[in-house]
């Protein structure tokens, strides 16, 4: 009798061991809030299984500011929980600290989610409305809550509407993240809008921040399906195309977890041609 074989072992399929720098994928958990843009939810019952299946593949998982504010504490802090027993570390996003910003309780919101079992915290680049001395406070405080930071990079205008949308010099970007880099910040997201307003040249001018900081500092953050049903679809393939198969992505939706590996592959075979 034969031995037995996995599909693994029969395709040969590469095993990339967690935690890794390199070829991380990071889930977005819209949970229940399907309305009026998803189609797809992520509750606690779905969330074992789908873990079983896909949990080896993801690295970070951004739960939705909705979801974190207005879901029941000890559901949320199960579906925490969860992610972590299968080796995915919930993160709060930028959104989550725009709204504690906008409600004047950055320092509790930070404290209140690390009872709840969060480990790791977003923060955003701003105008100077926020001062490098605020700035430097609240990455400590985070720091002293046991939070490990993200520091994420959009254009400007995501934070005031009323600028001008206008593309980054990679110069802008590498100053713009380096104090939260210096305060411990382990990784820089770039927003997708700054590859959108780049347009032909993201790959020169991100590949200038590639050259600094290490492709393992860096995740490329895919737009969301509200914004265009395939619009990630084309993101991950640009971003697989200018920087390979091993580069970090963020924004990913539950059903087009396992596509991404497809297109790992696809664009492996495509660099050796």
């Amino acid at each position: 009798m034969m031995p037995t074989r996995s599909m693994s072992d029969v395709f040969k399929l590469p095993y990339f061991e967690k935690p890794r720098q390199l070829r991380q994928t990071w889930l977005k958990d819209v949970g229940y809030d399907e309305a009026p843009r998803y189609i797809e939810r992520m509750g606690l019952t779905e969330l074992e299984d789908f873990l079983e299946v896909a949990g080896q593949r993801l690295d970070y998982v951004k739960i939705v500011t909705s979801q974190v504010i207005y879901s029941p504490h000890d559901w949320l802090k199960r579906k925490i929980a969860t992610y972590q027993r299968y080796g995915v570390e919930p993160y709060l996003d930028h959104g989550f600290f725009m709204t504690a910003y906008q409600n004047g309780v950055v320092e509790e919101a930070i404290a209140a989610a690390r009872e709840l079992g969060y480990r790791v915290i977003e923060f955003m680049n701003t105008t100077d409305e926020i001062s490098p001395a605020q700035w430097k406070t609240w990455r400590k405080f985070a720091l002293e809550n046991d939070m490990r930071i993200i520091q994420e990079h959009h254009p400007i205008w995501h934070w005031d509407r009323s600028l001008p949308q206008r593309p980054s010099s990679a110069d802008e970007i590498l100053r713009g993240v380096a104090p939260a880099l210096e305060d411990g910040a382990f990784i820089v997201m770039i927003d997708h809008e700054e590859f959108d307003l780049q347009g032909q040249w993201a790959a020169q001018v991100i590949g200038k921040v590639v050259d600094e900081l290490g492709l393992e500092k860096l995740v490329f953050e895919a737009t969301s399906p509200k914004e265009g049903p395939m619009l990630w679809y084309d993101n991950l393939t640009n971003y697989f195309a200018m920087f390979g198969e091993n580069c970090n992505v963020s924004n990913v939706m539950p059903s087009q977890t396992l596509y991404v590996e497809t297109m790992r592959a696809e664009a492996k075979k495509c660099g050796q041609r």
